[in-house]
């Protein structure tokens, strides 16, 4: 057995005791693990006091040791080890452990912290897409639209006296359906965090569920705009392009507009004109999200879409050109329905039995390309390093 003095064993039997006293904080249901981190760091302030001890100790014996067989030099060395040990001793005691927020047993728990249950959001670009389309509101889940089909009017013909008047070509139909789809989730929460919530979660989900059939509808959009089948989309690669695709190719049957997303907006604020005036303005009442766009006599409304809601690829940018309101239609069969029930069930939560509810939203529409002669879908491609760099010499 180790030979220990009485401080030391005085040491040993807090070291003990703290040790015992912080694993009863860690046992059981209700366990304080900053409590028991406190004790286990007077733990380790008591061990190092506990090794200053013995190694005085050990040197007090050696010390004594040694002065056996010299006495005059060994009660000397006696008391000089004795003065030192006494000293280092005073040094240790004197050992505080400062209050610190650091450790909540030494003023931690004093120290308030400042969180708020309030639900902050980051600043997001929005966007939605429905005042550039039409939407019709419909009564049943399916149907269809009469119209002529377009062709050109010939004009009539001269006829002699007496002569017969010829057949005029007559004019012909057809007909577009639509039929209405279903589209919805679901979000279940607990009436525990309803209740005890100080944010008002059942407004804050159902506007979370708007902005889900906002973008439902923007997707829509976008995928069946940019379809182009079997079809490469068109290439625009200067405005003589965009002036051709507006004046020619849509011609003046069509209301045209411009829409482009963050990358193709900076690529038309890039465009001059010959005395090094941009081409692309602010919209007259407007926010940064519409400005003009000057094509000779005309000017072009045009349309920016966040990047986050149209990508462009790894190579081009998207571009939409022409009358998407006439080019693309929405048959909307309910607006967005939403429902909170406290007794439904779904897999894996069941609102009843778990206390909780569930919040459903539903949408009902068709949305397709309703006049594919309305737009014109085409790609801007990024510039080549090659073309960036000979940009910043000019």
């Amino acid at each position: 057995m180790m030979t220990m003095n009485k401080k030391m064993r005085e040491l040993r039997e807090k070291m003990e005791a703290k040790t015992n006293e912080a694993k009863a904080f860690l046992s059981g249901e209700n366990k304080d693990v900053d409590k028991a981190t406190a004790i286990l760091n007077e733990v380790d302030d008591l061990k190092k006091e506990y090794d200053v001890e013995k190694r005085l100790f050990e040197t007090e014996q050696e010390e004594a040791e040694k002065a056996a067989g010299d006495q005059l030099k060994g009660k000397k060395a006696d008391e000089s080890t004795k003065k030192f040990a006494s000293t280092v001793r005073a040094m240790v005691n004197k050992t505080v452990t400062p209050m610190s927020e650091g450790v909540n047993a030494d003023g931690g728990y004093t120290v308030p912290e400042d969180i708020s249950t309030k639900i902050n959001q980051y600043p997001v670009a929005q966007f939605s897409v429905e005042p550039y389309i039409t939407t019709e509101t419909v009564s049943t889940n399916k149907g269809a639209r009469t119209y002529e089909k377009k062709a050109s009017v010939a004009p009539f013909e001269e006829v002699d006296e007496g002569g017969a008047i010829p057949v005029s070509a007559t004019p012909q139909f057809e007909r577009k359906s639509y039929t209405i789809t279903d589209k919805g989730g679901i979000i279940p929460i607990t009436n525990d965090l309803l209740q005890d919530s100080d944010t008002n979660l059942e407004a804050y989900l159902v506007g979370k569920l708007r902005e889900k059939q906002i973008a439902t509808i923007n997707s829509e959009f976008f995928t069946a705009m940019t379809d182009t089948g079997d079809d490469d989309p068109a290439t625009i690669a200067s405005l003589a392009d965009i002036k051709q695709i507006v004046n020619v190719t849509i011609g003046s049957a069509y209301d045209s507009q411009i829409m482009v997303n963050d990358d193709g907006w900076n690529w038309l604020d890039c465009l001059e004109d010959k005395n090094g005036r941009p081409l692309l303005t602010p919209y007259v009442g407007s926010d940064n999200r519409v400005g003009e766009l000057s094509i000779g006599g005309s000017i072009i409304k045009v349309v920016r879409v966040p990047n986050t809601v149209w990508a462009s690829t790894a190579t081009h940018m998207p571009i939409i050109i022409g009358d998407t309101k006439a080019a693309f239609k929405r048959f909307d069969r309910k607006s967005l329905e939403l429902k909170i029930s406290d007794v439904a069930a779904i897999t894996g939560f069941n609102a009843f039995a778990q206390n909780g509810a569930l919040i459903r939203a539903l949408m009902r529409d068709d949305s397709k390309v309703w006049d594919a002669d309305a737009f014109v879908y085409g790609q801007i491609a990024f510039p080549s390093e090659e073309e960036e760099q000979t940009e910043g010499q000019t």
